[in-house]
């Protein structure tokens, strides 16, 4: 008996493993998402000119943008990054923004900073004019690049997705040709 026509006489009992198999691993695949997300945040500051950050590590840091979904709060601002003693940090443009989005709130990574050592910095915002009413929404958080991370989990749900859609769809075939063929 070829492979094939095993496959043919058992697709109705190989197949619903499969879709077990494909939604568990998607679903794992979504909480682990959620979590790096999570874990990946160093430190939250509010939108204000000028501020001290402390940053309890060295490494990279990437300064992100987080607030109400659609807003424009951020437009036409630029950061800086100083240590303690005035000297700036080096940042760079972000090539391919990540960003993660709720129902209500928007998170849009812009720069990348290499932090020499653990300790306070001095974070300023140029351009940001008089105090608005929902400036408390608004925040600039920094974390840690997780670009390789999330795209491998991208690739694992399409690729547990369509382990669950082709399965589904060959146990229907089945299902409904063997109704048919009697």
């Amino acid at each position: 008996m070829s492979t094939v026509d095993f496959l043919d006489r058992n697709l109705l009992w190989i197949t619903p493993p499969l879709m077990i198999v494909g939604v568990v691993l998607l679903a794992l695949c979504i909480r682990n998402e959620v979590r790096l997300v999570k874990a990946s945040k160093i430190l939250s500051a509010p939108l204000v000119e000028q501020q001290t950050v402390e940053f309890p590590e060295a490494g990279t840091a990437s300064l992100c943008i987080e607030g109400p979904r659609f807003s424009r709060r951020f437009a036409g601002l630029s950061y800086g990054l100083h240590s303690e003693d005035g000297t700036p940090v080096e940042g760079r443009a972000v090539l391919v923004r990540t960003s993660t989005t709720g129902v209500r709130w928007a998170r849009l990574e812009l720069r990348v900073y290499e932090i020499p050592r653990p300790g306070r910095y001095m974070l300023r915002v140029e351009g940001l004019g008089p105090p608005q009413e929902r400036d408390a929404d608004h925040h600039l958080v920094f974390t840690r690049p997780i670009m390789a991370q999330t795209v491998g989990y991208i690739l694992g749900m399409i690729f547990t997705f369509a382990l669950f859609v082709v399965s589904t769809v060959f146990f229907l075939i089945r299902l409904l040709g063997k109704d048919q063929a009697t």
